[in-house]
C-alpha cells in the first residue's frame, strides 16, 4: 500500500471527536482510545452511576471483548466497537432488544449494502458470512447494545480459522467506507427505535424483520443455554420474538440459544 493510501486507510479508521459529539445527539459520548470490552466498561461505568444514558461507549481498539455465550469476540483494523446505552422500557422485553437493535443496525446499512440479512438472535450476515455481532444486556436500568461490525477489514489478516465464516463492508462493497459515517448512521435508526420508539409495538417490527431473517426455511441446529440442541426447519418468529424450530411433529419457541446452519 502506497504511502498516500496508508493515510486515507487513517483517515476512514479514525475518529474525529468534536464533529462525532454534535452528530452522535442525543448520545452522549464516551470515547477511550483502548478498552478490554465496551460493553463491559459501559456496565462498570453504569454500576458506578458515571453512566448517563443514552450514551456510546466507543473505542478504538478492543482487545478482549466477549460473545453471546460461549462465542469469542475478534475485532481487527477497521472493525467497528461501540455499545449504545438507551434508559430500560419495562415494555420492552429484555430478549427484544437485540431484535430490535439488529433492526436499527440493518437499516442503517441497507441503503448501501443490498442482500444483507438478520440472524437471529443478534448478528448481522451477508450470503451467510457474519458481518456484525451483537450483545445485549441489561444493567442497572440501561439497556447496553454492543456492536461489533467489520468496516474496513482486509480479509487476507483474519486467521485462517475465522476466514471462511465473516465478511466487512470493505470486501463487500469493495471500498473503504469511514467509521465514523457508518456509526453515526447506525445511531440514528437506534435513536427512532429505541429512543423514540417509532415502531410502536413490538409485533409491528415483525414483518419487516421476517422479510430480512436469514434463518427462515432453513434446516438449523440451537444449542439453548441449558446445553440442549435441538435440530429442525426455522419456521421464522412468533409474536414474542421467540425462534420457531419445527423438529419432526414438535414446534419449538426459543427464547435463547446458539444458532448455527446445521
Amino acid at each position: 500500500m502506497s504511502w498516500h493510501r496508508n493515510r486515507l486507510a487513517a483517515r476512514m479508521n479514525h475518529f474525529h471527536l468534536d464533529s462525532l459529539k454534535k452528530q452522535l445527539k442525543p448520545f452522549r459520548l464516551y470515547f477511550y482510545p483502548r478498552l478490554r470490552s465496551t460493553n463491559e466498561h459501559a456496565s462498570l461505568l453504569r454500576r458506578t452511576q458515571k453512566l448517563y444514558c443514552p450514551a456510546v461507549v466507543l473505542t478504538n481498539h478492543q482487545i478482549a471483548g466477549r460473545g453471546r455465550g460461549n462465542n469469542t469476540w475478534w475485532s481487527g483494523t477497521g472493525s467497528l466497537t461501540v455499545t449504545f446505552a438507551v434508559p430500560t422500557d419495562d415494555r420492552i422485553a429484555p430478549h427484544h432488544v437485540p431484535l430490535i437493535a439488529g433492526l436499527a443496525v440493518h437499516r442503517a446499512l441497507c441503503g448501501d449494502i443490498s442482500g444483507l440479512k438478520l440472524k437471529w438472535p443478534n448478528d448481522l450476515w451477508h450470503d451467510d458470512l457474519k458481518l456484525a455481532g451483537m450483545l445485549c444486556e441489561r444493567v442497572n436500568g440501561a439497556d447496553l447494545i454492543g456492536i461489533g461490525l467489520n468496516v474496513n477489514i482486509d480479509l487476507t489478516e483474519i486467521s485462517f480459522s475465522l476466514r471462511h465464516r465473516v465478511t466487512s463492508l470493505q470486501a463487500i462493497s469493495g471500498k473503504r467506507i469511514a467509521l465514523q459515517q457508518v456509526l453515526t448512521a447506525i445511531s440514528v435508526e437506534i435513536d427512532k427505535l429505541l429512543l423514540k420508539k417509532q415502531f410502536g409495538s413490538f409485533g409491528a417490527i415483525l414483518p419487516e424483520y421476517n422479510r430480512v431473517h436469514a434463518l427462515e426455511g432453513r434446516l438449523i441446529r440451537v444449542t439453548e443455554p441449558d446445553g440442549v440442541t435441538i435440530q429442525g426447519q426455522c419456521e421464522g418468529l412468533d409474536a414474542e420474538g421467540r425462534l420457531l424450530l419445527r423438529s419432526s411433529k414438535l414446534l419449538h419457541r426459543v427464547v435463547a440459544g446458539h444458532v448455527e446452519l446445521a
